[in-house]
């Protein structure tokens, strides 16, 4: 029988169903879980501010790896471990990206930022429930300048094939100095170098004396690979693609029938 301590579950197609919505089986299992002692954390791309009030939603505390591992915070706040992208990197991509039919955020410690207002700064407000800020790219480069750091920039086109081909030649320009990878096939993920889930799991684990080996991870995408190395025993949801199911330990149902539930529930 798997000995469970910690909990690192991802939110975007994991945690919530296809309506973004956290079911009361959910919120019951993660309960049952916290009273048994065990911790449970939220692991995802998303800002810290959104997964507060998911955590406000749960009604729960507990450590949050942000940007896919490059944030990682305890329960009350504290930087566990940080790695921001350099100012100069930040704005090469940006550059770069302006060039491009590409939209893009950039999402620091504090908040986030894009250079225009249309429909996608809707659809991040919608899904992380945080406003963001519109900013040219010089008034960034200054904003930067006094304290925010970049941790993630986020590029994003409702084009499959056009997002492949970007992913091809971001990976060519900066892949070497930075971690560039797909979060779904409409957004691509750029991060510091060599940063993933797995550095959030490991950074909780150290600073709350947890065995890795006693981590269930869950998640439904590439982005999840990292986390599901990290732990002990790693389950994928049914949603997930073929080559993410081929990293875990085990498969449980989709997002829209529960399957986080339903995984929580094996391991009580």
């Amino acid at each position: 029988m798997f000995e469970c301590k910690l909990i690192c579950t991802d939110i975007d197609g994991t945690l919530l169903d296809p309506n973004h919505q956290i079911s009361d089986r959910t919120k019951e299992a993660i309960h049952r879980a916290r009273r048994k002692g065990i911790i449970v954390a939220l692991v995802s791309g998303r800002i810290a501010g959104s997964l507060t009030l998911i955590q406000e939603e749960l009604d729960i505390t507990g450590p949050l790896g942000c940007f896919n591992g490059s944030l990682v915070l305890d329960e009350d706040g504290k930087e566990l471990e940080a790695h921001p992208i350099r100012g100069e990197q930040c704005m090469q991509v940006l550059s770069y990206l302006a060039q491009t039919e590409l939209e893009y955020f950039v999402f620091t410690n504090e908040c986030w930022y894009m250079n225009e207002m249309n429909t996608w700064y809707d659809v991040e407000v919608k899904a992380s429930r945080t406003q963001g800020h519109i900013v040219t790219l010089d008034r960034l480069c200054d904003t930067l300048g006094m304290g925010e750091r970049p941790f993630k920039l986020l590029a994003m086109h409702d084009d499959n094939e056009y997002m492949k081909e970007q992913e091809k030649a971001l990976q060519t320009r900066f892949g070497s100095s930075l971690n560039i990878f797909s979060s779904s096939p409409r957004y691509i993920e750029i991060l510091a170098r060599g940063v993933d889930k797995g550095h959030a799991v490991r950074s909780i684990c150290e600073s709350y004396g947890v065995n890795p080996g006693t981590v269930m991870a869950v998640g439904d995408y590439y982005n999840d690979i990292g986390m599901f190395h990290a732990a002990g025993y790693a389950v994928a949801m049914a949603n997930a693609p073929d080559e993410v199911k081929a990293h875990a330990h085990a498969c449980t149902a989709s997002n829209s029938e529960d399957g986080l539930a339903l995984a929580i529930e094996s391991v009580l």
